[in-house]
C-alpha cells in the first residue's frame, strides 16, 4: 500500500439533477485488509436545466450550489477542508472500449494505439482527449488489449474549470464507468469463465457495463431513466410531475396496481429498455472474441429500486438481475447511516471516494 500524497482527498459525483460528495479513510494497514471508514457522505441537489445531458449549462449556478455543500448543508456538518478531489466525468460524454492491437506488447508504441484509437472513438478528430491502459492477460499471442478512454474537451475542460473555481485540486477526471464499477464489482472476488452486467438507471440517464476478464469492456448509454418514468406516467393520467413521481416510488412497475392508462405506458416503456439492454448483450457477444457468457444483472442508481423493475428484467432476459450493494468494498464495520435504497444511489460517488482515500496513482482502472 502507497502512502496517498493527497490527504483526505474525496469523490464528487456531479449528476444532471444532484451532486454527491463521499470522503473515506483508508484504514486498510491497520487491519491488513481492504477497509475504508466514511468521514463525509452528502448530497445536494440542482434543478433542472443547470446541467443537461452532462453538459454544464449554467456553470456558475451549479458552483453556488457545490460552495455550499463544500461549507456543509447544515449546522451539523463541518466544512469540506481538503482540496483534492476525483470526480467523474458523465458517461452519456465519454466514451470507453476495450481494444485488441494485432501487435506484440514489446512492439507497441504510442502512435499504434492512437492510430487504433481513432478508429473507434465517436467524436471529432483532435477535438478529445485520449489515455490507455495496457491490459496483458487475455492478450492473444501475436496482439494485446488496450482499454481506451476518450471524452471531449469542452467538457473536461469545463468540469476542470469549475471545480478549480471552487478552489480544488483536481486529482483526476475518471469515466464514470470505472467508478461504478470500482464500487458495484466485488472487489476480492476472482471470477471465471462469467461476466457481469452493471446496469446504472439515474434520474436523468441510464448506462449498461460490460466487466468480463476483470476489466471493463465496453459502456452504453440507455434510453431510460426515472424522470423518463415519471413522465410516461404524468402524461397517460393527465396529471402533475409532482403526482406521478409520488406514483411511480409507491407502485413503480406493479401493473395490477396502476391504472390501465398507466399500464399501458409503462409496459411499452419497460419492453423497449429491456429490449435495449438486450441488444447491447447481443453486441457484447458478437463483437468481442473472448467474450464470456453473462450471468448476472447488478443494478445501481436510484432507479434500481423500481418496484419488480429487476423481476421483469430477469424474466425477459433469463439472466438474474438484483440491485447491488455499493458498499461491499469499503468492508466498513460501522453503520452507513443510509437506507440500501438510498445508498445504492452512490454507487459513482462511493467508486470516486475508493480511488480518492488510496494513492490514486495506484489503483487499479487508472486511465
Amino acid at each position: 500500500m502507497f502512502t496517498n500524497p493527497f490527504p483526505n482527498a474525496f469523490g464528487l459525483d456531479i449528476g444532471d439533477l444532484s451532486v454527491k460528495l463521499i470522503q473515506l479513510r483508508n484504514r486498510s494497514l491497520l487491519y491488513r485488509a481492504p477497509h475504508y471508514e466514511i468521514m463525509n457522505i452528502r448530497e445536494i441537489s440542482l434543478p433542472p436545466g443547470l446541467i443537461v445531458n452532462g453538459e454544464l449549462q449554467q456553470p456558475e449556478e451549479v458552483r453556488k450550489r457545490m460552495a455550499k455543500m463544500l461549507r456543509g448543508l447544515n449546522a451539523k456538518q463541518k466544512p469540506i477542508r481538503s482540496p483534492w478531489v476525483v470526480a467523474a466525468l458523465p458517461e452519456t460524454q465519454s466514451f470507453i472500449k476495450m481494444i485488441q492491437i494485432k501487435k506484440f506488447l514489446d512492439e507497441l508504441i504510442d502512435s499504434d494505439i492512437l492510430t487504433s484509437a481513432k478508429k473507434h472513438i465517436p467524436f471529432d478528430e483532435d477535438n478529445y482527449y485520449l489515455q490507455w491502459q495496457i491490459i496483458p492477460n487475455g492478450s492473444g499471442p501475436n496482439a494485446t488489449n488496450v482499454l481506451i478512454g476518450a471524452v471531449p474537451k469542452l467538457i473536461a475542460d469545463g468540469y476542470t474549470y469549475l471545480l478549480e473555481s471552487l478552489g480544488l485540486g483536481v486529482i483526476a477526471l475518471e469515466i464514470e464507468a470505472l467508478s461504478i464499477a470500482r464500487s458495484m464489482v466485488t472487489a476480492k472476488k476472482e471470477y471465471i469463465d462469467e461476466a457481469r452486467v452493471i446496469l446504472d438507471i439515474g434520474a436523468s440517464r441510464s448506462c449498461l457495463i460490460v466487466h468480463d476478464h476483470d476489466i471493463i469492456q465496453f459502456s452504453t448509454s440507455l434510453p431510460f431513466s426515472g424522470e423518463i418514468v415519471t413522465t410516461a406516467i404524468a402524461q397517460a393520467l393527465h396529471i402533475s410531475n409532482e403526482e406521478a413521481e409520488a406514483i411511480k416510488l409507491k407502485q413503480g412497475l406493479d401493473f395490477k396496481q396502476n391504472r390501465r392508462n398507466s399500464w399501458t405506458a409503462l409496459i411499452k416503456l419497460t419492453d423497449d429498455f429491456v429490449d435495449s439492454i438486450k441488444n447491447a448483450i447481443d453486441f457484447y457477444y458478437s463483437h468481442f472474441t473472448e467474450a464470456n457468457r453473462i450471468t448476472r444483472i447488478v443494478m445501481c442508481g436510484g432507479g434500481a429500486n423500481l418496484k419488480r423493475l429487476d423481476r421483469i428484467i430477469s424474466a425477459k432476459l433469463k439472466i438474474t438481475a438484483r440491485p447491488g450493494n455499493p458498499w461491499k468494498n469499503l468492508s466498513a464495520k460501522k453503520d452507513i447511516g443510509l437506507s440500501p435504497e438510498k445508498a445504492i444511489s452512490y454507487a459513482t460517488a462511493i467508486g470516486l471516494g475508493l480511488r480518492a482515500a488510496d494513492n490514486p496513482f495506484f489503483t487499479k482502472y487508472i486511465i
